[in-house]
């Protein structure tokens, strides 16, 4: 249990630390709050882990360094003793990252199928052209997995690539929590930003408290989340810094590329020669960056789009393509429990012909969890409205961004319904435009009522959160395994998968099972028998051979 405090301890450090990095021109007095640098900080390693796969594989070596050089430059920076707040913070969210992980399992079965492969490829290669050759599901990975494979060195080992994820929640849940807490320190300054993470803070305590739930999904949600959050705010936002937050969710998360919007809505509304410098900002770059690394591994702009994909690329394989994105609606839709059994996928996903099987199994699952959640924010809705008695009232003032969000969220809403209803993919799309129309509607507020709710609320979540990660501790007191288990999901060992070997000294890894986090390339699927490697300017080809 000490050693995953320390870790953490360690890993958060460093996020923090590297979070210094984008305190360039734009963003120097805006981006001094201690979280939101610790946010950017692992947007930054991020996207450094990203560049550096295009030449070098992320081993312990170089993320050693890494770790190394983020540590000297905060105790070098650091001219001063650390402020009391700053050592308390770490300390905080190391409690909480630790809290996460301890006992806690990976998400199943993607972590097992494509995210730990993953992450072992990056720890291992450098970036191979037409690597979703090997494995399709390679070509829909989460930036998650670089700023996991950048966290295994020489202290932490293998198993440091659980930390990033729970560490970057951690992030994101104290920065609600504080939203909550400022309407009670500071009721006299109230904006939509905190009634609107008042509603999130509920949500996360209620259904984003476990690790093995996160997957690539709950970070993309929380983006969200966080990016709507500071434009509700009162001052005037960063259209550089809402770039990057919208760009990190994206990447996180394919489903939420409605979340581009957002920049150029901001964009829009103040077109300034200082405002088109965003076309070349670190958000544009690291955009660049992650489409780049897409076509050179799928042949997509954005896989499994196939009006995106290239089809003179040698490792383009547009069957494969057409198959995934017709199967990967169809399975979002309930393929398995449809009616009609002999309709084909390509049918089944038009004109609603889905919507009766969808309705029976994901529909329910998704009723369960939404309606509890929205009577309960129905109630706290009662309770802070102004009322006839009320003796003090906080108006709350008008948001140019509201009205817009409300929109937006409902597009997300609706594209999420009609294309991929699948709850993971899109529910920050639907809890976001619920919570604005309470925003929008709620503008009166009882301030005594507003206060007692909040610290309720407050104690509540705090208690649900707590509680949930103590449940889960008293059912594995008994297990040897304090840490996620990244080999297997029983004995955490190694699985034995099957070298095949191929021209150019190539090695592919091929398992009938998961893969997990072992040799890499690994591949669940039986690969392909026309896959033709090559070599040139020292980077693997993965063609198929027509």
């Amino acid at each position: 249990m000490i050693e995953i405090i320390i870790y953490s301890l360690i890993s958060n450090v460093m996020f923090y630390s590297y979070g210094h990095f984008l305190k360039y021109k734009n963003f120097i007095n805006r981006i001094e709050n201690i979280n939101d640098r610790s946010i950017l900080g692992c947007i930054f390693l991020s996207f450094l882990a990203l560049i550096l796969n295009f030449f070098l594989p992320l081993n312990k070596e170089i993320n050693t360094l890494i770790l190394l050089i983020g540590i000297i430059f905060l105790l070098t920076k650091r001219k001063t003793n650390f402020k009391k707040k700053e050592i308390l913070y770490i300390i905080l969210t190391s409690i909480i990252t630790s809290a996460l992980l301890l006992y806690s399992n990976v998400n199943r079965p993607d972590a097992g199928l494509y995210h730990l492969p993953y992450v072992s490829f990056l720890n291992e290669n450098k970036i191979i052209f037409g690597l979703s050759n090997i494995h399709f599901r390679f070509g829909t990975v989460s930036i998650i997995q670089y700023l996991s494979a950048i966290n295994n060195n020489f202290i932490f080992k293998d198993i440091g690539i659980v930390i990033p994820l729970a560490s970057i929640v951690t992030f994101f849940i104290i920065y609600f929590f504080n939203k909550v807490l400022k309407i009670i320190r500071d009721p006299n300054n109230i904006s939509h930003a905190n009634i609107f993470s008042l509603f999130i803070v509920i949500f996360i305590s209620y259904k984003i408290n476990r690790y093995s739930a996160f997957g690539n999904d709950a970070v993309a949600h929380l983006s969200l989340f966080y990016l709507i959050s500071k434009l509700l705010e009162k001052k005037k936002p960063c259209l550089f810094f809402i770039s990057l937050i919208a760009v990190f969710a994206f990447i996180n998360k394919t489903t939420l590329i409605v979340v581009l919007i957002i920049p150029l809505y901001c964009f829009l509304k103040d077109v300034t020669f200082k405002n088109l410098k965003v076309l070349y900002s670190f958000s544009a770059f690291f955009f660049i960056f992650w489409i780049f690394k897409n076509v050179i591994i799928s042949g997509c702009l954005l896989y499994p789009i196939k009006q995106t994909c290239f089809n003179s690329l040698n490792w383009t394989d547009m069957g494969e393509i057409k198959t995934a994105s017709i199967s990967g609606e169809a399975w979002s839709k309930d393929w398995p429990n449809r009616n009609d059994k002999k309709i084909s996928m390509e049918e089944y996903n038009k004109k609603f012909n889905w919507f009766s099987s969808w309705s029976k199994k994901h529909g329910i699952i998704m009723f369960n969890i939404i309606i509890p959640y929205f009577l309960a924010c129905l109630i706290i809705v009662y309770l802070i409205r102004s009322k006839k008695t009320s003796k003090e009232l906080i108006i709350l003032n008008e948001n140019q961004f509201l009205n817009f969000f409300i929109f937006f969220s409902f597009i997300g809403t609706f594209i999420f319904f009609t294309k991929f209803p699948l709850y993971r993919y899109g529910y920050s799309y639907l809890i976001s435009f619920f919570i604005l129309i309470i925003n929008f509607a709620c503008f009166k507020i009882d301030k005594r009522s507003l206060i007692k709710t909040s610290k309720f609320v407050l104690i509540l979540c705090i208690i649900i959160f707590s509680g949930k990660q103590i449940q889960r501790y008293s059912k594995n007191t008994e297990s040897d395994y304090i840490w996620p288990k990244i080999y297997s999901y029983h004995t955490n060992e190694k699985v034995n998968s099957k070298k095949i070997f191929f021209e150019n000294d190539m090695i592919i890894y091929q398992f009938d099972g998961l893969c997990m986090y072992s040799k890499s390339p690994c591949s669940t699927y039986k690969l392909k028998n026309n896959l033709k490697i090559e070599k040139k300017f020292g980077y693997y080809f993965v063609n198929i051979n027509i």
